[in-house]
């Protein structure tokens, strides 16, 4: 995908871990960012040179204004507190859209998405969220990401990596390989895809070009970053699901990941493209 010239960019969930960097990525690029949250201050203080908007998503109008004469917009819906935010949340942005003609949307799954993924919770919702954006009269681009290379970051997720060099996370087979992705290089392919109207109506896997397998990620791991030895010793996907939900005190995401990480979430026949 190649640059665009300065343009004036809307950009949703400016700050969270999607939107954030994609908010730093344009300014870097020289646009003009509205950047849009729930909380004023909040944006303020995180992006200094953007403009800030304060809007809901579940706010029609305020999605509306802050939408009004962009050449462009990035959109990934936040994790649903409710069973219908989301339903919500796209109802009030693309009947905003389309009152202001919003020229083009990039929008990011935030997860696994489309036929090649065996069904899951997350897999379903994702992919229905993606073909929603397809279908709604509004140019839209499609970035399909898997997994972040973030979730390697939080102590619930690895509780042990550090104080004991022990990588239990992905929960998959110790020959399968992944593909990763960051949100930082998602930031980068999000802001030059806002240059890219001709691209609409398409989505795209995003992801590293080489896949790893757990072993060879944990080498890296203590080669680069955790500075000891690192042992891959993947968890099974329910203890993974019920370590995370535990931690969050919900079980709907103990669910949700084990679901995911499973049997009918990425599997054998979904990773094999890339093996």
């Amino acid at each position: 995908m190649t640059s665009m010239t300065s343009k004036t960019v809307a950009i949703f969930g400016a700050t969270g871990a999607q939107g954030g960097p994609v908010v730093k990525e344009a300014l870097s690029k020289g646009h003009t960012v509205r950047a849009v949250a729930r909380d004023a201050a909040k944006i303020g203080a995180a992006h200094p040179d953007a403009i800030a908007v304060a809007a809901d998503l579940s706010d029609e109008d305020a999605v509306a204004e802050a939408l009004n004469g962009v050449d462009a917009a990035f959109l990934h819906f936040p994790m649903p507190s409710g069973p219908d935010d989301s339903q919500n949340w796209a109802a009030a942005f693309f009947a905003a859209a389309h009152r202001v003609n919003l020229p083009l949307l990039v929008y990011v799954t935030g997860g696994p998405s489309g036929d090649r993924f065996p069904s899951s919770a997350i897999v379903d919702g994702t992919t229905q969220g993606m073909k929603a954006v397809l279908a709604s009269g509004i140019p839209s681009i499609v970035l399909q990401s898997a997994v972040y290379l973030e979730n390697l970051q939080p102590e619930i997720f690895l509780p042990d990596l550090r104080s004991k060099g022990k990588l239990d996370y992905p929960p998959i087979l110790q020959s399968l390989k992944m593909q990763w992705t960051s949100h930082l290089d998602q930031a980068t392919l999000a802001v030059a895809a806002m240059g890219r109207p001709d691209l609409a109506g398409q989505s795209f896997e995003i992801g590293t070009p080489h896949a790893l397998t757990g072993a060879d990620l944990a080498e890296l791991m203590q080669n680069y970053w955790v500075g000891r030895d690192v042992v891959f010793d993947p968890m099974t996907p329910e203890a993974f699901g019920t370590r995370v939900g535990d931690a969050l005190g919900s079980p709907g995401t103990a669910f949700a990941l084990g679901d995911l990480r499973g049997g009918r979430g990425i599997s054998d026949r979904s990773l094999r493209w890339i093996a």
